[in-house]
């Protein structure tokens, strides 16, 4: 089946190329949406195989992700993974396998299926939890990470995605989206790297409680 990876970047020229030239090992293309770098992540990306589409400023995950959906017309399975090197690319198969099999339209990677492990920091485990049970709530749904930026999707169902949240809460967003349209949502145990530099300008109590304030707004949409 046709595969393309979209690789979400900001800052992200120290493990870019790493990201990229793994991917390329399991899909047919790799777009890095470079979103408003002020560093070498476009020209590294390039240079490691991906295709390339930049954003002048920094615009947010959401709408780098909306803009990566709109060019993958054509494939069969969208893989999304992170650019800072937290997931690792030889687990794309993992994901895209029960796609493959016709068992699941969109596979979330969790790092958390069997709970959490010792390498993983207290404040992440606790807002991890808020977040998990508010996106739960929202899509009616039973994830163990739904902040997970490792995902698959069969390349037909794109279009119930709706992309409104232009930053983090584009993660929670999706799920909602895929439930609300009825995809068969299945989960996948991956791993993650914590000692990898993180690109957010937001420290992580700022950035969950942000991420929380946006998965309510979209409760509340969805109800009207």
């Amino acid at each position: 089946m046709k595969t393309i990876v979209i690789i979400p970047a900001f800052n992200e020229e120290a493990a870019i190329e790493g990201v990229v030239k793994k991917s390329l090992q399991y899909a047919d293309e790799v777009l890095v949406v470079d979103d408003g770098s002020n560093d070498n992540t476009s020209g590294i990306a390039s240079d490691a195989g991906a295709l390339l589409l930049r954003h002048p400023t920094n615009c947010g995950k959401g709408v780098s992700l909306r803009d990566a959906f709109k060019k993958v017309d054509g494939y069969d399975i969208v893989v999304t993974i992170d650019g800072d090197g937290q997931h690792n690319p030889d687990e794309i198969p993992l994901l895209i396998k029960p796609i493959e099999e016709g068992k699941a339209d969109f596979v979330n990677g969790s790092r958390y299926l069997n709970g959490f492990d010792e390498n993983t920091p207290a404040y992440r485990r606790v807002g991890q939890t808020v977040l998990d049970i508010a996106t739960n709530i929202t899509a009616g749904t039973h994830l163990t990470d739904s902040q997970s930026g490792f995902r698959a999707f069969r390349g037909d169902t794109i279009s119930c995605y709706k992309f409104r949240d232009p930053g983090f809460g584009i993660e929670s967003e999706m799920i909602a989206d895929a439930s609300e349209s009825n995809l068969r949502i299945l989960e996948v145990l991956i791993t993650v790297r914590y000692d990898v530099e993180n690109s957010s300008t937001k420290g992580p109590v700022t950035h969950g409680v942000g991420v929380l304030i946006k998965i309510i707004k979209d409760k509340i949409i969805r109800l009207i």
